[in-house]
């Protein structure tokens, strides 16, 4: 009788060590089928625009689209300023894969330079245009009106002010006398 034991024991512990391997690959199996199945099913989203968006709030943008954000580079512009993005890239509304990087370009704010400005008040135009050129500035634009007591071609006042002054352009506008009415 005891040799039917051992068998009874024999089969039994090969029963449960099958069991238990079935179990451990099943288990393993099912690990790697929803591991990868989230790694290689990755679900679309659709880009945000956050052009002229301050730089935190294009990365909440972006990361509550499921996206990650990375600055490709910084940029002087006169039109948006410090801290905002100005270009993008995939652009807005593009459909993409989550977890993807949207490039973005970031704002420098507008380039100060200092710069003397002559005073041309009560100069002739072409004086003034002379002085210009001189301090290595830009003649912007010339508006001309009529005025009482300032002779034709003179200039009666400029913009920006004479003197030292930052700012983001060598550009001088002019209002010049068309003379009396």
């Amino acid at each position: 009788m005891d040799w039917i034991g051992k068998i009874f024991r024999f089969i039994f512990k090969s029963f449960l060590t099958t069991a238990f391997i079935i179990f451990v690959v099943g288990a393993g199996g099912l690990s790697a089928f929803l591991v990868f199945q989230n790694v290689l099913d990755v679900s679309d989203t659709v880009v945000p625009s956050v052009i002229g968006d301050e730089l935190k709030v294009a990365q909440e943008k972006l990361y509550d689209a499921g996206l990650k954000i990375y600055i490709s580079g910084e940029e002087f512009d006169e039109r948006i300023s410090q801290n905002r993005i100005i270009s993008q890239n995939p652009a807005n509304e593009v459909k993409v894969k989550k977890n993807r990087e949207v490039f973005v370009v970031v704002s420098k704010g507008s380039k100060v330079i200092t710069l003397t400005i002559p005073d041309l008040k009560n100069k002739e135009l072409e004086e003034a245009t002379a002085l210009i050129e001189e301090f290595g500035l830009i003649l912007g634009r010339i508006t001309y009106t009529n005025h009482f007591s300032v002779p034709k071609d003179m200039v009666i006042a400029q913009t920006p002010e004479p003197g030292n002054i930052k700012i983001n352009s060598k550009e001088i506008n002019l209002l010049v006398s068309k003379g009396p009415y």
